[in-house]
């Protein structure tokens, strides 16, 4: 824990602990993504100044690293603050513990539920980038060959099944939300509250690699026998994938 005193004013201390730190250096490494979107999407608009997946794509990242720096922000600003307000984020198990159903200190139970909604609020739009990231995936590997399927009809029934999930994923996002806040005054049942969200969260996720996993298997059988159009397509193609075999990865890890 680093401790640093303002020369001017002694009584005044900023209390860096290893938390705040590790939040620092992550806020640093996706404010160095959100450049790297920033630059992708704006040579994205002078190849083709068209409106289009990819450049949603990389909005959709790009945003999800912004609120992912915001809710670092505010996690940083809450636990400064918790310095001096002697808070600190219970777990759900020492709740259970601690005789079940206390009833908690209303400061005490704000903490807890921003603290929650802190880490938990990007994790919603990056689900909902890993999905769009499929259907491009997609996009290309039926662009990528010769068949006789249509294109446009593929893409318009991914954009309608993409809608459908991203707003049952908001939906169940606000409902977990608001339960946190309102879920009740009791240790007990603001553990169990807090349980539910994170089970919920990891469970879509997992749901969703599922499904793109499925995805994968049924295209790379339908269109395993259609030859490529040229030998970049190929290579594009591979360059995606690998990109996709890796977020993939990262969301199972998660």
């Amino acid at each position: 824990m680093l401790h640093l005193n303002n020369s001017s004013d002694p009584s005044v201390t900023i209390t860096l602990d290893l938390f705040t730190v590790s939040l620092l250096l992550a806020g640093l490494l996706f404010g160095f993504t959100l450049v790297l979107a920033k630059r992708k999407y704006a040579f994205l608009r002078r190849a083709n100044p068209s409106f289009d997946l990819k450049k949603l794509l990389v909005l959709s990242a790009g945003t999800a690293c912004f609120l992912r720096i915001m809710s670092f922000v505010g996690v940083i600003a809450m636990d400064i603050a918790n310095v001096r307000a002697h808070y600190s984020l219970k777990p759900a198990s020492s709740s259970n513990n601690e005789g079940g159903g206390q009833p908690i200190d209303r400061n005490q139970s704000f903490y807890d539920s921003s603290m929650t909604v802190l880490f938990d609020l990007p994790n919603a739009i990056v689900i909902s980038t890993y999905v769009l990231l499929t259907i491009v995936w997609a996009e290309c590997s039926l662009l990528s060959r010769f068949h006789t399927e249509s294109s446009v009809q593929w893409r318009k029934r991914w954009l309608l099944w993409y809608m459908i999930f991203n707003s049952c994923l908001y939906a169940v996002q606000v409902i977990l939300y608001t339960l946190i806040f309102v879920g009740g005054g009791e240790s007990k049942q603001v553990g169990v509250v807090r349980t539910v969200v994170n089970v919920a969260m990891a469970g879509i996720n997992l749901s969703a690699v599922f499904l793109v996993f499925l995805l994968y298997l049924y295209l790379s059988v339908s269109f395993s026998g259609f030859p490529y159009r040229s030998q970049s397509s190929k290579e594009s193609l591979r360059k995606i994938s690998h990109v996709m075999a890796l977020w993939s990865v990262s969301r199972i890890i998660w």
